[in-house]
């Protein structure tokens, strides 16, 4: 943070950090909106676009071809003539990187909608290649041509990765969802982070042999699997986390009344106020974060059936 507030300071002058520290409403607002916009925006970096390149450019392996998707994907950089298929994503990638860093995220994640999603017959291996490059990055591909980065948390980062690896198709569904609804539909997203918690506790009541509660509500779901788990408040005997496992009942009871009250699963006549793509996001974060540490703790019970099956 406070090499963020150097280089902001460098930019409004020397009088920055006094201004600051004295809680001048404009300069706060302005650090907080030049912190946010940074940590929002993927980087793309050249690495990546090189990366990128050669597995699209073995892919296609047509200019012509490389040309149309880079159109469709809304790539506006001409190349210099005489780059092979690979050197030419390389770098228009690159370039619109540079020239565009806002939107380099959507544009590279449709770029790359056709070939992730696909089947790969000229380069199976750059799906991997593509995947390691972007997590190493702190980004993330996700099925639908969407790249999440910074502005993803690390616990959806964490499940995306899980749920690619694992075979939890009910669950990699409405995570999918909820990622692809958050800024075109937040009351959906929301309708999708109740869903990951309910199809959670449905996966794991199912493959532990447990008769799921009469009322299937996500909170009812949820008490039955903390407490085969481990997780709910009264078996805790450090007070920390009893205060933790306290607030995930919290994180379910909350989620559910939001999709509740304006989602698509109860219509949106009531409105009691606007949901917007951060409530949307706090939603879907919170739902991966319980989602995510149940798999782990389910991941690492002796008395739970073997997740994943």
């Amino acid at each position: 943070m406070l090499d963020r507030r150097v280089a902001v300071e460098g930019r409004i002058g020397t009088g920055y950090r006094q201004r600051l520290l004295s809680g001048d409403a404009s300069v706060i607002y302005m650090w907080l909106s030049e912190t946010l916009n940074q940590s929002m925006q993927a980087p793309i970096t050249r690495g990546i676009a090189r990366v990128i390149g050669e597995a699209l450019g073995e892919h296609y392996f047509s200019h012509r071809v490389i040309e149309a998707r880079c159109a469709e994907s809304g790539i506006r950089t001409d190349p210099p003539d005489g780059m092979n298929c690979s050197d030419k994503l390389t770098y228009l990638i690159t370039e619109e990187a540079k020239a565009r860093p806002a939107e380099i995220a959507s544009i590279v994640g449709q770029l790359l909608q056709e070939y992730m999603d696909g089947e790969s017959y000229r380069c199976p291996g750059g799906k991997e290649k593509i995947h390691r490059v972007l997590g190493d990055n702190g980004l993330a591909y996700v099925q639908g041509g969407f790249i999440h980065g910074a502005g993803t948390s690390m616990p959806t980062r964490s499940l995306d990765e899980m749920l690619r690896q694992r075979s939890l198709p009910e669950i990699e569904k409405e995570f999918q969802r909820a990622l692809e609804s958050v800024e075109k539909d937040p009351p959906a997203a929301i309708t999708a982070a109740c869903a990951i918690l309910e199809s959670f506790c449905r996966v794991y009541l199912q493959q532990a042999g447990i008769t799921p509660p009469g009322d299937q509500t996500a909170k009812s779901l949820w008490k039955v699997v903390a407490d085969h788990l481990g997780l709910a408040p009264s078996l805790a005997s450090d007070e920390g986390m009893k205060r933790i496992f306290s607030g995930f009942f919290s994180v379910v009871e909350g989620v559910s009344l939001l999709r509740n009250h304006d989602s698509s699963a109860h219509g949106r006549e009531a409105r009691p106020y606007l949901i917007l793509p951060r409530h949307a996001r706090l939603a879907v974060h919170a739902a991966h974060t319980l989602v995510f540490f149940g798999l782990e703790t389910w991941s690492s019970s002796p008395s739970s059936p073997p997740p994943f099956q």
